[in-house]
């Protein structure tokens, strides 16, 4: 992918100040089965990726979301996978997945009930969740891309793994919330008459 249709994609992920806390978490799966807050209970720490079968970005870091969710789930870290394309369909994102090897559940969010509530803007952007929902990160996974969508070679700040090391340590994240930079958030869907 060229750096600039890497670029062409890439927003800011700017807004108003992380929510405090997720109240409403049940989104089906792409097998329809729903996950919801009592998935959560004897967990230290939950993970949303928010991401999208089509941006440049989303796609590349997936290696680094199956890293992170085999390195983390001994710790007691749930990663969960969200589409909040309205226009991605279960068995779309069940096959991007499969392509990309993404060993936890893959809930779609098309009217962004949940996306709304983590203040999330662009994808792909992670949420790291308390088992009480109290938002504790967001943000970029790390910093191998930048504003003007020029990707490093070496990334200097892992700061989703550091907010993960953090939180099962019982400690606070580094930071709460890093920018994100990626794909514009697509719209919701528009609600039925």
């Amino acid at each position: 992918m060229s750096p600039f249709v890497i670029a062409a994609c890439l927003v800011l992920g700017q807004g108003p100040a992380t929510p405090a806390e997720v109240r409403d978490f049940a989104l089906a799966d792409v097998k329809d089965h729903t996950h919801t807050t009592a998935d959560w209970k004897e967990k230290k720490a939950v993970v949303l990726l928010f991401v999208a079968t089509e941006c440049p970005v989303s796609n590349y870091y997936a290696s680094e979301y199956v890293r992170l969710a085999r390195a983390f789930a001994e710790k007691g870290v749930l990663f969960y996978a969200v589409h909040p394309d309205p226009d991605v369909t279960a068995a779309e994102a069940a096959k991007h997945a499969d392509e990309y090897r993404l060993p936890f559940p893959v809930l779609l969010d098309p009217n962004h009930a949940v996306t709304r509530q983590t203040g999330v803007k662009v994808v792909p952007e992670a949420v790291v969740l308390s088992p009480a929902g109290r938002i504790l990160y967001r943000g970029r996974i790390d910093d191998r891309y930048n504003a003007s969508g020029v990707r490093r070679e070496v990334v200097t700040s892992h700061d989703l793994e550091d907010a993960l090391t953090a939180v099962v340590a019982g400690k606070a994240p580094p930071e709460a919330e890093t920018r994100a930079y990626g794909c514009p958030l697509p719209r919701p869907a528009k609600p039925k008459k």
